[in-house]
Order: structure tokens, then C-alpha cells, then sequence
């Protein structure tokens, strides 16, 4: 399915603010491999990875028709969060619908983006901490692969 501007704009302003030193960061990162996790595939909008040992989970949706689809959240992370513009949080908020222990950031134009609602950290075990970072590499690798398969750097 393809990405709208809005989605397209949500994910550039979260890479712009999570990309801090000595923070990794990657789009679409799918959990397992072959769908071996939880039955199936599962997919992270976008998962960062901390020199601390955090991985920060982030899923990202920009209607109420998207927070209330039947796709899968995957907060792995031991942070996790909502992206979304601040209109769509206001009218969620007031329906109270932002699950207990989620983050909330939201965005409202080309460069603004703020945290309103701080997550509760959550345990990962070593084992899905594993998992977590298999499954970043070979996202990142996949992310790789698309950059030289559009211009080499030494071109």
C-alpha cells in the first residue's frame, strides 16, 4: 500500500528527531524471520536502537481509521510510541483511547515535533532483545540494498 504525504511526513520528522549520536535508527523493521514471531509477520514503523541498550518502538498513525485498524501494533521495545499530527491526539485523547504505558508524540507542521505523553519502560528479555536486534540488521540491510540499487556512492 502506499505511503501518504502525511505518513511520508510524520517519518521524516521522526528520523530528523531521533537522529541523535549514539542512536540507530530504521524504517519498516520486520520482527523475526519467515514469520516465525507471533504466528506472523510483524512490522515496526520504526525502531531505534540505543548505545544504553534501549530499543525505542514507534508506530505511526494519521487518522482514527488507522489507530483503530485491525493491523498490529508491535510495542517490543522498552519504550514505546504513538506518532501522530496533534489533531488526531486531541480527539483520541478526549475518547481516551492512548493505551496506558505509551508514549505520544505528535507533530504538527513541517519541523515541529514534541513528546506529550512519556512511556513507561517496559522489561525485554534477552531473548527478545536478540530477536529485536537480528531483526534491525536485516531491516537495515534491506534499507541498504535499496540505497545502491538507486545510485552507488562512489557514482
Amino acid at each position: 500500500m502506499a505511503k501518504t504525504e502525511l505518513t511520508k511526513k510524520a517519518e521524516k520528522l521522526l528520523y530528523s528527531y531521533t537522529n541523535k549520536l549514539g542512536t540507530f535508527g530504521c524504517f519498516e523493521v520486520t520482527i523475526g524471520f519467515n514469520g516465525e514471531y507471533r504466528g506472523g509477520i510483524e512490522r515496526v514503523d520504526y525502531m531505534t536502537y540505543s548505545t544504553k541498550g534501549e530499543f525505542r518502538c514507534y508506530e505511526i498513525k494519521v487518522t482514527e481509521s488507522d489507530f483503530n485498524s485491525a493491523a498490529k501494533v508491535s510495542f517490543l521495545g522498552h519504550y514505546n510510541y504513538y506518532v501522530m499530527p496533534k489533531e488526531l491526539y486531541e480527539k483520541l485523547k478526549e475518547k481516551q483511547k492512548i493505551p496506558w504505558g505509551i508514549g505520544v508524540i505528535i507533530f504538527s507542521n513541517d519541523y515541529y515535533m514534541e513528546c506529550l505523553k512519556k512511556p513507561t519502560k517496559k522489561q525485554v528479555s534477552l531473548g527478545m532483545g536478540t530477536v529485536l536486534m537480528e531483526s534491525m540488521v536485516r531491516s537495515l540491510s534491506r534499507e541498504t540494498s535499496k540505497f545502491y540499487e538507486v545510485q552507488g556512492y562512489w557514482e
